[in-house]
């Protein structure tokens, strides 16, 4: 059987924001029966640790049932399988009923028709298995936005709506009282919407209603490093592409070295707009000018992004970047 493992970024934002309140997804997916009650189950289901995204355990008057969601960050041609697999082991730990439902994130590889159901057939033995799709981006935002539960609110950018629905889940954000939360809920609502916007445009939104976060608030989560990994990866791949490209033109190792050379450097140009609006939020005052135009030194930029908070005042943040400009004429 095809196993999922737990280690992409999307996964855990997910299983996050399933265990923040149940009830609001639950109810969002049509899933839960009103009054009844609600059991959040582990997520390891054998020795083996196979993990479902996040099964619940319901109650309604006498009845009890297992309502298993499974989020795909894209369609999976293998999950008819590993549904199969996940509610035969949730049936064999449990003995109860199970409905199972698919949460796809985005219509990317969604097939017209795809299965919702699997048969399995082994001599005597006879699976079936049925579940339910949902395609999140056919539910309005404006059902989310409408139920006030701010765990839902990360949802809202892969929802049917726009930037109006954006701005709105964003506003609903900044009046969380709780800063830690209201970060932890910004980041997951910046990680999920990058799957559908441009971050960039999300860290904008953000900017204007003054919620929030910036790159200092990142560096200790998950999130930054699915960021920094996501960057780090586009940039050689560009590099390598383009190398290759003048490979075949100017030999091979002057052409990847000219290639890495310009994927780098787009790291640069990104991680420096990054850096010139988190000082203008640390310091509005400051007059950054077009000397960090000169800088190439990705590390330097990139370390100097994280340590911004602890800078004191304008005088040490023009130290740092001093010491940059003196320090920054190679590619890193």
């Amino acid at each position: 059987m095809a196993k999922k493992t737990d280690t992409q970024p999307f996964d855990t934002a997910f299983k996050f924001l399933a265990e923040q309140d149940p009830e609001a997804l639950l109810s969002l997916l049509g899933i839960l029966p009103p009054q009844a009650t609600i059991k959040l189950l582990p997520r390891e289901v054998s020795v083996q640790a196979l993990l479902p995204d996040q099964p619940y355990e319901i109650t309604l008057g006498d009845e009890k049932f297992i309502a298993h969601i499974e989020a795909q960050t894209k369609y999976d041609g293998n999950m008819p399988e590993r549904m199969l697999d996940y509610d035969t082991r949730l049936w064999i730990r449990y003995g109860l009923p199970i409905y199972s439902f698919v949460l796809v994130l985005t219509p990317r590889g969604m097939p017209a028709a795809p299965p919702d159901f699997v048969v399995i057939e082994a001599g005597g033995l006879r699976l079936t298995v049925k579940y339910t799709i949902v395609r999140i981006w056919q539910i309005p935002a404006a059902v989310a936005l409408a139920a006030k539960r701010e765990a839902l609110l990360p949802f809202v950018p892969l929802m049917d709506g726009g930037e109006v629905e954006l701005e709105q889940a964003i506003e609903e954000l900044a009046t969380i009282r709780d800063e830690v939360r209201r970060r932890e809920l910004a980041l997951h609502f910046v990680l999920l919407g990058g799957l559908r916007y441009d971050r960039n445009l999300i860290f904008d939104l953000l900017g204007r209603v003054q919620t929030m976060i910036t790159v200092a608030d990142l560096k200790d989560s998950s999130v930054f490093q699915f960021f920094f990994e996501e960057a780090e990866e586009k940039g050689l791949k560009k590099g390598l592409e383009r190398g290759l490209e003048k490979g075949l033109e100017e030999g091979l190792e002057k052409g990847l070295e000219e290639g890495l050379e310009e994927g780098l450097g787009k790291g640069v140009e990104a991680m420096a707009r990054v850096l010139r609006k988190e000082i203008a939020n640390r310091f509005p005052g400051f007059e950054i000018g077009r000397n960090l135009n000169q800088v190439h030194n990705l590390d330097g930029l990139t370390q100097l992004c994280l340590d911004l908070d602890q800078l004191p005042d304008e005088a040490a943040l023009q130290a740092r970047l001093d010491a940059l400009l003196s320090n920054g004429n190679a590619l890193s």
